[in-house]
């Protein structure tokens, strides 16, 4: 069975990202795991289930604050009640963590980003930039103040020209246990010539609909030059509620800067998916 991995530092951005992946989880059926990046804190024992993940990975027999209120809240919702399992990852450094993740089936890491700049800890942080780029599955960021909510509208921004269709199918998945829409909003990348809507429409008509089976995928061509504006209108404007980008490609560095930090640019409000390149 797939899996979601959420990075679980003990703070209160870890917490609502914990909490939005057991949405997650509960719509996707599949299950999680908790990697512990600071040391697994106010410790409890519990018989863990065996055989939920690689024989030669150690799950601890004692559960965190996340790990407990996960287990309270999975109970009180009328879906799919995953199995929830942690492991103590503070001795792993990032190479160790995506090998990690490569091994067990990681359908997607969930990180929290905090409203404001994190005060510096004495404890080594987590490069999660470094992490993304060895693993085969995406990372999600969620804003600390990010209001849990149904996903109802999810954007991909790319230049239509280069989409790659096995990332809309992964959304398209995504998107439909919670009858979300999902659109394509092309921006040109640097460089090439803008595409006449007609041309465009044809392009996503002909040759991304027929390769991905949902009928509530859309195109917007976007035409603000301005990537801060267009952030924002897609945000703000047309009310998306998942924004997803591909790391190293395009627009993802004019958008975040070189790389992925602890906290998101002013404009992202929203829960953030990255792709691997």
């Amino acid at each position: 069975m797939k899996n979601i991995l959420v990075i679980n530092d003990n703070s209160a951005a870890a917490t609502n990202a914990a909490e939005f992946a057991l949405s997650l989880a509960q719509k996707m059926h599949v299950n999680i795991l908790l990697a512990s990046v600071s040391g697994i804190s106010n410790k409890v024992c519990e018989k863990v289930q065996a055989g939920a993940f690689e024989d030669d990975l150690v799950i601890g027999p004692q559960k965190s604050a996340t790990h407990m209120r996960l287990q309270a809240k999975k109970n009180t919702q009328n879906e799919f009640v995953p199995v929830i399992s942690e492991i103590d990852t503070s001795a792993m450094d990032e190479q160790k963590l995506a090998e990690l993740i490569n091994k067990n089936q990681i359908w997607m890491m969930v990180k929290g980003v905090s409203a404001t700049c994190p005060p510096i800890s004495p404890e080594k942080n987590l490069n999660v930039h470094a992490v993304l780029n060895n693993v085969l599955c995406p990372l999600l960021l969620v804003p600390e103040n990010w209001q849990l909510k149904p996903l109802e509208r999810m954007v991909y921004i790319a230049d239509l020209r280069y989409c790659r269709i096995q990332i809309v199918r992964y959304l398209a998945e995504l998107a439909k246990p919670w009858q979300a829409s999902l659109s394509i909003a092309h921006l040109t990348a640097r460089g090439l010539p803008d595409m006449h809507d007609k041309y465009a429409l044809s392009i996503f008509k002909d040759e991304v609909c027929p390769n991905v089976n949902y009928d509530r995928l859309m195109f917007n061509n976007v035409k603000e030059k301005d990537l801060a504006t267009a952030v924002d209108v897609l945000i703000n404007g047309m009310h998306n509620d998942l924004l997803v980008l591909v790391n190293h490609h395009f627009h993802i560095e004019e958008i975040l800067g070189r790389y992925i930090n602890d906290i998101l640019p002013e404009p992202i409000t929203i829960p953030l998916l990255i792709f691997p390149y």
